[in-house]
C-alpha cells in the first residue's frame, strides 16, 4: 500500500505539472513536454493499479483507490503549501528530456559520421 500511495502521489505530481495553474512552476515550455508529464503520470497510475498488493479482484481496485485518494491529498496539501519545491519530480524529469534532446542534437549535428572514425 505505501508503493501505490508513493506512485500515486507522484502521478497527481506530474499531472500537477502539466496544468495550466502549475506550468510555470514546473518549467513546462512546450506541448511535447506537457504530453510527456501527462504520460508519465498515466504510466505511473497504471503501475500502481497493477502492484497494489491483491490479486486481480474488487480489492485491487479498491486498495487503488485508496492509494490514489492518500495521494492526492498529499498533493494537495504540499502544492498549497511550497509549489515550487512540490513540483521537483516534474522539473527533473523535464531536464532529463532537454538533456536528452541537446545531447541527440549535438550527436546529429556532429561532423564526424561513423565512417569517419
Amino acid at each position: 500500500m505505501p508503493e501505490t500511495i508513493l506512485l500515486s502521489a507522484t502521478a497527481w505530481l506530474l499531472f500537477a505539472g502539466a496544468s495550466f495553474r502549475f506550468r510555470r512552476e514546473a518549467g513546462t515550455a512546450s506541448r511535447g513536454e506537457l504530453w510527456l508529464l501527462r504520460g508519465g503520470a498515466a504510466a505511473l497510475l497504471a503501475v500502481a493499479l497493477l502492484h497494489c498488493g491483491a490479486p486481480l479482484s474488487g480489492e485491487r481496485w479498491v486498495r487503488a483507490l485508496t492509494g490514489a485518494s492518500i495521494g492526492a491529498v498529499i498533493v494537495v496539501l504540499a502544492l498549497s503549501a511550497q509549489p515550487i519545491a512540490a513540483l521537483a519530480p516534474a522539473r527533473w524529469l523535464l531536464a532529463a528530456k532537454r538533456r536528452a534532446a541537446a545531447s541527440l542534437a549535438a550527436l546529429l549535428r556532429s561532423p564526424a559520421t561513423a565512417a569517419d572514425r
